[in-house]
């Protein structure tokens, strides 16, 4: 499958042996609004999903992410779409890295609470049914307020906002 978005920020510097990180993100559509993460830190939307884990297969981390994130007990994989490919600076890392991340059009059949994480709770993440136009709309407004040059995690996912878009015309 070929990549749907592959970004190299050139503002950063690139070691010869730069560490690589994989994630999978859900793209949730129902009744033509998108469920995605707002961060009341950031003021900004995202895909649910995250970084696969030792010995933790992409499925596995996609229905973990999902009951964490967004109380998803029970999915059905419509299809995977394809993968993006940043090499950009890590937040939390505080240095380049590759992230390949896989992207899953998924319908949610049943959900509970979600049950996020200390750090996705410090970035004060909820889940939130939108329209996909308001959330680029949102993302795009912030971003071009920040003063930092170099991509970001909302940068690819607001790119990535736009593909779904077009994707299913929503």
């Amino acid at each position: 499958m070929d990549a749907l978005y592959v970004i190299t920020d050139t503002l950063v510097e690139i070691p010869p042996k730069i560490q690589e990180r994989e994630a999978v993100r859900a793209v949730i559509i129902q009744d033509g609004k998108v469920l995605l993460m707002y961060s009341n830190r950031d003021g900004m939307y995202g895909t649910p999903g995250g970084g696969i884990t030792l010995n933790e297969s992409k499925l596995d981390t996609l229905y973990r992410e999902l009951v964490e994130e967004v109380g998803a007990i029970k999915v059905k994989i419509h299809e995977h779409l394809g993968y993006t490919e940043e090499i950009r600076e890590s937040r939390s890392l505080q240095k380049p890295i590759k992230i390949i991340s896989d992207y899953y059009h998924i319908e949610v059949l049943q959900f509970q609470s979600c049950k996020l994480e200390e750090h996705e709770e410090e970035m004060g993440l909820e889940p939130k049914w939108v329209d996909i136009a308001e959330a680029i709309s949102t993302n795009l407004d912030v971003l071009s307020k920040l003063k930092e040059d170099k991509i970001t995690f909302y940068y690819t996912q607001t790119e990535m906002l736009k593909y779904i878009q077009k994707r299913f015309a929503i």
